[in-house]
């Protein structure tokens, strides 16, 4: 138990905890917390590679392909937002389920 314990609570929220503090650092700016931004950044590596559809710029000048790519990367950080309050879930779960077995 202690195993699953380790590969799906503690390493996963360690892993996101130092994740989440480089993304604070790095959307402060002019000592300006904005809460989105660090939203955006955490969920980013989670969810652009669960994407199932990448919308592929075809016949677009510069402007649109940029555009395109650029509405590719919100909806890949949109999913990963949905993915870690997932993995948040599931870690407070299997802790839940750890101490349980414990008592009993």
């Amino acid at each position: 138990m202690s195993k699953e314990l380790m590969k799906k609570t503690i390493l996963p929220m360690l892993l996101l905890v130092v994740w989440a503090w480089v993304a604070y650092h790095f959307c402060v700016s002019l000592e300006q917390t904005e809460l989105w931004k660090i939203w955006m950044v955490v969920g980013m590596p989670f969810g652009i590679h669960r994407m199932c559809i990448w919308l592929l710029p075809k016949n677009f000048d510069m402007g649109g392909t940029v555009g395109v790519w650029a509405m590719n990367i919100i909806v890949g950080c949109l999913i990963g937002e949905v993915v870690v309050v997932w993995y948040i879930l599931r870690a407070v779960y299997v802790l839940i389920k750890y101490f349980v077995s414990l008592l009993t």
